[in-house]
């Protein structure tokens, strides 16, 4: 409410450094006793037919019509996400429910649709894409199997891919800048995507749909421009008839992975080229690696081949045709792994061998051949990592180094000071890969809690101060430590951390992870943010870019499916809750409504009423029923949940 003169001003003047905001003022009115008034606002946008607005919007301008557009609206948000908690703390449930609905916001508005976002130009990015597909899996799944299609039509045949979403399905720009530019861990994230879309349906059929690849000016890696293409043929990559290339989407997975593989630096991990996850880290691009997302791709790698492997079981798969240029990056002998200079070699050829267009043809791979040999790459970096950047300190500290800098030195460890340089990014992949043994986790938890941790800013900084302004290696050193990437609680890897953790078996510290952002943002004075879960926190606690992060889609995922425990694995459903006891409610429940195989389900966890707890969450489901049906403890097959009817809600009661 305006009160007072208005602080008006005229079109066209400037005023620099402030936001301006339009208003619209009505004039005073006395109403008697009894008496109302109703304003009624009507918004239309037509690009096709302007001149008829006026027509749209008359019959829109009664309280009646209002009324009846609202219950619309509200019906159709109430249908959006299915996902509910009702746990020991109904505080936590509310603002999951706001969390939950956070990547939806951001797939209809873009990254920076606030007035107090400054950063970018609005849009959703290549991560974007696929992880606010992860919380539709599991939040309203319809459809989503035709985006992920559509999504790899973005991935170039060299491995990397555009960075900026286009207006449509399946439409994409090389970057909103005109300044094309390659992020070393772009393709990493598509297979996590994938992996819980399989394990959520069992539908391996996926693998098998075709999509184009993406072409543009930029090949072999970022690092050439191809003078041949112009704009007029188009954004789809050719043959040499000049006709379409298309692949199945196993095909653009396991060149996003096998190009990645060879594309290595002085000490043979991945190159950092011009960022990774972290786009501050920008300023490493001749000479810096990220050894944080080496290892995410060793786990993929590792993945494709049991996924590859179960498909011949299932499905009978006894080989796999793929373009023929793949050969040179698929067979070779492990004895290669060791050499950076052959691993370029390598590379250099199958990046010529698709620079313009490609040949068309294609080549026949044994199944059981192509699991070995993705198996092996991975089993390779992995004891790579292992035996070269653990950091040990004295006692029960430990955490692994993440990056080499533009010097090509290691970015984390020891000081000659005695002062420790850490990014949680290391550690989370660290973990959450499967390269860090049960022992370091431990002791990486260990050195998260000493340097990392800080209360009264929400939980687990990003880094501990460098105390440098790092031109080799990225801007974020130049910010102010506590603001964004530099020192700030990220809750994107804040909350990747806790879902590391869960995954294994450190559920206590992945819920304190959690626990320290929701006791910090859920505080409106300390925070000065909506309900929800922002980018990040900064130095004095404020929650900044609300929309923004992918931090959202993450916690919707680690909540239902590792804190709960309610996840799919290989298209049935399997219950694992990893719940404290403070989480149940007096009568030691806490359940969860979500979607799963169509249906509507409500999974209600109930404690034996003689169960003696120990602290941390020692479950096992020990009797199962589905709407009042007793049903084998463990895994429900998909087929039950199938043959359930598709309209009504179904209660399944889990006895711990």
């Amino acid at each position: 409410m305006v009160t007072g003169e208005l602080p008006l001003t005229h079109s066209g003047r400037e005023i620099d450094g402030y936001e301006c905001m339009g208003t619209l003022v009505f004039p005073k009115l006395e109403l008697a006793p009894g008496e109302s008034v109703s304003s009624v606002i009507a918004l239309v946008y037509d690009e096709k037919d302007p001149k008829g607005t006026e027509e749209k919007i008359l019959p829109l301008l009664t309280a009646e019509k209002f009324d009846e557009l609202l219950a619309a609206s509200k019906e159709h948000w109430a249908d959006i996400n299915h996902m509910k908690y009702r746990s020991g703390d109904t505080s936590f449930d509310n603002w999951m429910y706001w969390v939950d609905f956070q990547p939806t916001l951001r797939r209809i508005f873009g990254c920076s649709f606030l007035p107090h976002h400054d950063y970018g130009k609005g849009g959703r990015g290549w991560r974007d894409l696929w992880q606010d597909c992860l919380a539709l899996l599991i939040m309203n799944p319809d459809g989503v199997r035709d985006m992920l299609v559509a999504n790899f039509g973005g991935v170039r045949a060299d491995g990397t891919n555009a960075t900026i979403i286009g207006a449509g399905l399946g439409e994409f720009v090389a970057d909103r800048n005109g300044i094309a530019r390659v992020w070393m861990d772009h393709g990493m994230w598509p297979w996590l995507t994938v992996q819980l879309y399989l394990n959520q349906t069992g539908d391996y059929g996926l693998l098998r749909e075709k999509a184009p690849y993406f072409k543009d000016r930029m090949i072999l890696h970022g690092d050439g421009a191809d003078e041949e293409w112009e704009a007029s043929q188009g954004s789809l990559q050719r043959d040499e008839s000049g006709e379409v290339v298309h692949g199945t989407v196993l095909e653009h997975l396991l060149i996003e992975h096998l190009t990645s593989f060879y594309d290595v630096g002085e000490h043979n991990h991945i190159r950092i080229r011009g960022a990774d996850w972290n786009d501050a880290l920008d300023m490493a691009a001749d000479r810096g690696e990220s050894v944080a997302f080496t290892a995410m791709y060793a786990k993929n790698l590792l993945d494709l081949a049991d996924t590859i492997e179960l498909c011949q079981k299932k499905c009978g798969l006894e080989k796999v045709t793929l373009m023929k240029e793949l050969e040179i990056l698929i067979g070779q002998k492990p004895s290669v792994y060791d050499s950076i200079d052959q691993k370029k070699q390598i590379l250099s050829k199958y990046l010529a061998a698709c620079a313009h267009t490609v040949s068309g043809r294609h080549k026949m791979f044994r199944a059981s051949e192509l699991a070995e040999d993705l198996r092996a790459k991975g089993e390779w970096i992995r004891e790579h990592i292992r035996r070269t950047e653990w950091v040990r300190e004295s006692g029960q500290t430990g955490w692994y180094n993440g990056y080499y800098d533009n010097d090509a030195n290691a970015l984390e460890g020891i000081g000659s000071d005695g002062s420790a340089n850490i990014m949680l990014t290391s550690q989370v992949f660290a973990i959450l890969s499967g390269t860090a043994s049960d022992e370091q986790v431990a002791q990486i938890v260990s050195a998260a809690d000493k340097y990392l941790y800080r209360a009264e800013v929400g939980g687990y900084r990003l880094n501990t101060n460098f105390h440098e302004i790092k031109h080799n290696m990225g801007r974020m050193f130049g910010f102010a430590y506590g603001q964004k990437e530099n020192g700030s609680v990220f809750c994107h890897m804040a909350t990747m951390f806790a879902n590391s953790l869960y995954r294994r078996g450190f559920a206590e510290a992945g819920y304190k992870v959690i626990r320290a952002m929701y006791d910090h943002v859920r505080d409106i004075d300390r925070a000065g943010i909506y309900p929800g879960i922002p980018e990040y926190i900064d130095g004095n606690g404020r929650g900044v870019y609300h929309y923004l992060t992918g931090a959202g889609s993450w916690l919707a995922m680690t909540v239902l499916c590792e804190m709960f425990g309610i996840k799919g694995d290989q298209g049935d459903l399997v219950l694992q809750p990893k719940l404290m006891r403070e989480q149940l409610d007096e009568n030691g429940r806490a359940s969860a409504e979500f979607v799963f195989a169509g249906r509507k389900l409500c999974v209600t966890y109930q404690m034996d009423a003689g169960r003696t707890v120990q602290s941390g969450p020692q479950w096992k489901v020990l009797e199962l029923s589905i709407d009042g049906a007793a049903h084998p403890a463990g895994r429900i097959p998909r087929s039950v949940i199938e043959a359930l009817s598709e309209d009504d809600r179904h209660e399944i009661i889990a006895i711990l």
